[in-house]
């Protein structure tokens, strides 16, 4: 196994390359721990765990060069938040990769994962992504060793798998949580799993009626959470053996979670990739489209999500959303295409779905409402126009991200929002990019009537525009402005005399009118 494919099987686990070895293969073996008072002895290979090596230490390098001779492939330290490209380049210099592992990562748990991934390496005929059985026989494993009914569960409390051994006693929660394959809601939930992931070990909790005990641990790569595994306890009879050896199978579901999540990611990256470039449009839309399986009869829709994160937590929080968003999606249309581009999500519908707007509207607001419900983030959805051919999805895309920006407006307070609904609104702003692209084209008596408000502080503007957005009508323009009609009429008479404004003349006033309207978008 090269150092590359052993760094993208155990991604996330705070390991990383210092040197520049990463083809270089590492021998199947269980790694190494290196003791200062024990000299090696005879020919070695695979990995060794430099415990107590303090990478500024001037016998740091010995233990490098030493290990290269002897022919060990690899060594791991810890930096101590200090630079190690010095030994870095002593690695180099000797032909041994140099890897580094976070601070906060227990040298207990990272030989683990190095033993467990280099042993199902060796296994002949293993893969490197992780078949769902396998996480079921490790639920049953746990199950048989702990001495109760076992769930291993993701962050979003999705039961990944359930052990299945005969006279296990078992609960309600449990029992929902299979069927539906994810963790009733419960308002002490959230507590009991704060409690789990700040615990370093295994940590017993107390039974939330109707429910019994439960042990439970945090599956954790390094200092990255990734799940988390519950044991019943029906009479609170589970001992610190039961503990350890929870915290050891722990360790396993981590790297089962970490190739299968290794797998998964490629070709979830290799779909995203496509989808914005679907998104961001182009001559190969097509041929993308068909790479994506998308019927390319159409019509299509773009919706667009927007979160609201705070101060804090806001990858974890993205990344928790996604898996909402993605997953409601399907739930909508079989096949939904989902990419993220900052912290904005956007989804793509195909066929029926797509233009079923009353349909997609109530898609987002539920993801909306399952936001703000679950994850406590705020979230704003657009629903771009319906677009008939595959090389107009971006422009679905575009029309949403215009609707997200006039949703920020203050006169505008729907949380979920369409092109079609806000056409009009949508036409001004391509209008207000017309007029700026093209000055001649704002009416030379509303830029006379702007520079005069800019420099008298006078309100001409916001009167012309008043009186002509309500068809010309007097008594409804004067209240409005909240001002006596003769007061409005006064002032269309200063127009007059100031500006030269005629309106009864039509196309002056449409002139007039679309230059004070388009103004409000730049």
């Amino acid at each position: 196994m090269a150092v590359s494919e052993l760094l993208t099987t155990l991604e996330g686990s705070g390991l990383h390359l210092a040197s520049s070895a990463a083809n270089r293969t590492v021998a199947l073996t269980s790694p190494t721990l290196f003791d200062s008072m024990v000299p090696f002895i005879g020919r070695r290979n695979g990995i060794l765990l430099g415990i107590g090596v303090h990478p500024e230490a001037p016998d740091a390098a010995l233990v490098v060069r030493g290990a290269a001779l002897r022919g060990f492939d690899a060594v791991v330290i810890k930096s101590l938040s200090l630079s190690v490209e010095t030994l870095a380049a002593v690695a180099d210099a000797s032909g041994i990769a140099l890897l580094v592992v976070h601070d906060d990562v227990e040298w207990r748990q990272l030989e683990s994962l190095l033993n467990s991934t280099l042993t199902s390496a060796a296994e002949p005929g293993s893969a490197t992504g992780l078949a769902v059985g396998d996480l079921f026989a490790l639920a049953n494993a746990i199950a048989a060793l702990v001495g109760g009914a076992t769930a291993i569960e993701d962050l979003q409390t999705r039961i990944l798998a359930y052990s299945t051994l005969p006279a296990q006693p078992i609960d309600v929660t449990r029992r929902e949580g299979i069927l539906g394959r994810q963790v009733p809601d419960d308002p002490d939930n959230a507590n009991a799993y704060a409690s789990v992931y700040r615990s370093p070990g295994a940590l017993r909790l107390p039974a939330l009626a109707p429910g019994m005990p439960r042990m439970a641990v945090a599956i954790r790569a390094g200092t990255q959470p990734l799940g988390s595994i519950w044991v019943v306890d029906e009479n609170g009879a589970l001992d610190t053996d039961a503990a350890q050896a929870l915290e050891r199978a722990a360790d396993i579901a981590a790297l089962h979670i970490l190739r299968a999540r290794s797998a998964a990611d490629l070709v979830r990256q290799r779909r995203t990739e496509l989808v914005r470039r679907l998104l961001e449009g182009g001559e190969d839309s097509r041929l993308v489209a068909v790479q994506l399986d998308l019927d390319a009869g159409g019509p299509f829709a773009v919706v667009a999500f927007q979160p609201e994160f705070g101060a804090s937590g806001e990858e974890l929080r993205l990344s928790r959303l996604v898996d909402l968003i993605a997953t409601q999606c399907e739930a909508y249309q079989h096949g939904a295409e989902c990419a993220v581009n900052g912290t904005t999500i956007y989804a793509v519908f195909s066929g029926a779905s797509a233009g079923d707007t009353s349909g997609l509207n109530f898609m987002a607001h539920r993801i909306v409402e399952r936001a703000g419900g679950g994850l406590r983030v705020s979230v704003r959805a657009a629903i771009g126009s319906s677009a008939a051919q595959v090389a107009q999805i971006s422009r679905s895309r575009r029309d949403a991200d215009l609707v997200l920006m006039l949703q920020t407006t203050r006169t505008h307070t729907s949380v979920v929002a369409s092109a079609h609904d806000m056409r009009s609104r949508l036409m001004f702003l391509e209008l207000a990019q017309v007029f700026r692209d093209t000055p001649r084209f704002m009416s030379p008596h509303a830029r006379q009537v702007l520079e005069s408000d800019e420099r008298s502080g006078t309100d001409y503007a916001k009167t012309l525009r008043t009186y002509l957005d309500g068809s010309r009508d007097s008594a409804v323009t004067a209240a409005r402005l909240s001002v006596h009609q003769n007061t409005l009429r006064y002032r269309l008479k200063r127009c007059h005399e100031l500006f030269a404004i005629d309106l009864d003349n039509a196309d002056d006033t449409l002139a007039l009118w679309l230059s004070l309207r388009v103004i409000e978008f730049d």
